[in-house]
């Protein structure tokens, strides 16, 4: 049965005998000659077909993309090529469409490629850090595709080949043991936050914390502002002109200028930014907003004073550009502020366990590769092979690294050189990652006869990510790379270490100065047997950092450089590490 929805909506529901309920609907631009035109061709085929208008049905377009409607067909011309977002497309089927469209068929891909994935990342599974993947939901996650004199396919092969990107080749997934050590053998400290009492589970900021508000204030913010810089930017779109060193302008915003604001803007580009880092308990609103921008004292704007005096329309998106770039950085200082005061007084040192978030639950690694990809599929099975017959405990097949290291509690470790196009689950290590686990492999190997000598006892741990791994809210939500134990004489010197680049830091930054401020973690735990310590190995190499501070200082200051010094970054880290316990 067709039932017309009179009005202007174009609607035409489907439905079966007597059922109340539509199972598919059609939406066109000229719903009654369509209707007419079945109605007819019905008749003249002799066709069980009824065809009404309905004074009482309502349009249910809309609706359809709320995962309880009971819509699952929907019949359409060029409706849903652009404007239209639904997550429950799984199936397009296309008629006589795809011979002069060009990009347009991209865009109708585009309806039913999007999910919301795990977590809201808008990712597929094999592509998200979901901690496990339900079986068979690669099936669901597939969009389906099927045509009627439409050449639809092979323009969008084309596309794809045009891009650069991989074709629509059903993936291949090879499994590869994943062996974790369950008995440590030490009773080896772990910060985490502490267990409720009601249902024994861990304080979460997100769910127990008070609801932050943007708009508060506090003296801690105001001593502790956000800095924004635009003389880099300035610069860099001037960069044709000589350009000087020069005294830089440390201004404020005005009434004049806080007027000429859109504050819808800045509300939605906030809501997006506060959307994209998953702060959803985070409460923002357009009173809190001008409250912020009233005051001044939460900031410090570096912008030459010329800029705020607007002489045209570029001027003021200027200013809206500055105002929502201050307002993003407020929002994370202060998000990052309310979470370190829920947090910090619930954390507690506590014995590391297997079902620990930082401890992979799965029996097995999986490598997702695209079916063309016939090289790389070579390399996977080469490399899977030889960790079969245990081989050397370093491999290497094409993109594919792979390392056995008995001191870390889980392996193999895997590393796909950048831009790889192998995806691996759950883990896998980036390339600084990946040289310092061999770096500390190679050196422990090499010394062990020293540790053992003097009782040494050292286990590593890559720490995952936000959510999941152990994180310090006092250096801006840091999540250092890894976590080295090292027992001795009774004590655990845990060491937290962050291999990575130093281009986007300064001296002066949260993670540069870990390393005092994990002293006063230490100090609050006030376990004489739990010393806490912190390490910078550098990938940027020393010389490009130009921070005018001698290596040798830095170095004081944990900050270790694994390129340049290669053959030696590891002895220092152990020697400061021997420094400290003999001071204890």
């Amino acid at each position: 049965m067709l039932d017309r929805v009179k009005g202007e909506s174009g609607e035409i529901a489907l439905r079966v005998g007597t059922s109340e309920t539509p199972f598919g609907l059609i939406n066109v631009g000229d719903a009654k000659a369509l209707a007419d035109h079945i109605e007819g061709v019905a008749k003249q085929d002799g066709l069980l077909l009824t065809v009404e208008d309905s004074d009482f049905s309502e349009a249910s377009f809309d609706s359809v993309k709320d995962s309880s409607s009971p819509v699952n067909l929907l019949i359409g011309s060029k409706k849903f090529v652009e404007g239209w977002d639904c997550w429950r497309v799984s199936t397009l089927g296309l008629m006589h469409v795809g011979k002069s469209e060009g990009a347009q068929i991209i865009q109708l891909f585009g309806r039913g490629v999007r999910l919301k994935g795990y977590d809201w990342s808008l990712k597929r599974s094999g592509h998200s850090y979901a901690p496990s993947i339900p079986q068979y939901i690669e099936e669901l996650e597939t969009l389906n595709v099927f045509g009627v004199e439409a050449d639809f396919m092979e323009k969008f092969r084309q596309f794809l080949a045009d891009e650069g990107l991989p074709g629509n080749e059903r993936r291949r997934v090879f499994t590869i043991p994943l062996n974790v050590t369950y008995n440590f053998g030490k009773k080896l400290q772990i910060i985490r936050p502490k267990r409720k009492t009601d249902d024994g589970k861990e304080y979460d900021f997100k769910k127990d914390a008070p609801v932050p508000n943007l708009g508060q204030l506090t003296e801690y913010l105001q001593l502790h502002p956000v800095i924004s810089d635009w003389y880099p930017r300035i610069q860099s779109i001037q960069s044709k002109k000589k350009t000087e060193s020069i005294k830089k302008d440390d201004v404020k915003l005005g009434d004049k200028h806080i007027s000429l604001l859109d504050f819808d803007a800045l509300y939605f580009e906030l809501e997006q930014f506060k959307r994209e880092r998953s702060w959803y308990n985070l409460n923002i609103d357009k009173a809190g907003i001008q409250k912020l921008l009233a005051d001044k004292t939460w900031y410090t704007l570096f912008l030459p004073t010329a800029l705020l005096e607007p002489t045209g329309f570029d001027d003021v998106a200027m200013l809206q550009q500055v105002a929502a770039e201050l307002l993003k950085r407020f929002c994370d200082h202060y998000y990052n502020y309310c979470k370190r005061s829920f947090i910090e007084p619930r954390l507690e040192l506590r014995e590391l366990t297997p079902e620990d978030d930082n401890i992979p639950q799965e029996d097995f690694y999986k490598l997702i590769v695209d079916g063309d990809e016939e090289q790389v599929i070579l390399a996977i099975e080469k490399l899977k092979k030889e960790l079969e017959e245990n081989k050397q405990s370093v491999l290497k097949a094409g993109e594919l690294q792979a390392c056995r290291f008995g001191m870390h509690m889980f392996q193999p470790l895997f590393h796909v050189r950048k831009g790889g196009k192998i995806t691996i689950l759950p883990v896998t290590l980036n390339e600084s990652e990946f040289q310092f686990v061999i770096d500390l492999k190679e050196w422990s190997e090499a010394n062990a006869e020293e540790l053992e000598k003097d009782g040494v006892e050292l286990f590593l741990l890559r720490n995952l990510s936000r959510g999941k791994g152990v994180g310090f809210f006092e250096a801006g939500n840091f999540h250092p790379d890894f976590i080295l134990w090292m027992i001795i004489g009774g004590k655990q010197y845990v060491t937290f270490i962050e291999p990575h680049g130093l281009v986007h830091e300064g001296p002066e930054s949260d993670k540069i100065q870990f390393y005092h401020r994990i002293k006063d973690i230490e100090k609050r735990f006030a376990n004489p047997d739990v010393i806490l310590n912190s390490f910078i190995l550098s990938w940027t190499k020393y010389p490009q950092l130009r921070w005018g501070i001698p290596q040798e200082e830095m170095e004081a200051n944990h900050v270790l450089f694994m390129t340049d010094d290669r053959d030696g970054y590891i002895d220092k880290m152990f020697d400061c590490l021997k420094g400290i316990v003999c001071s204890h």
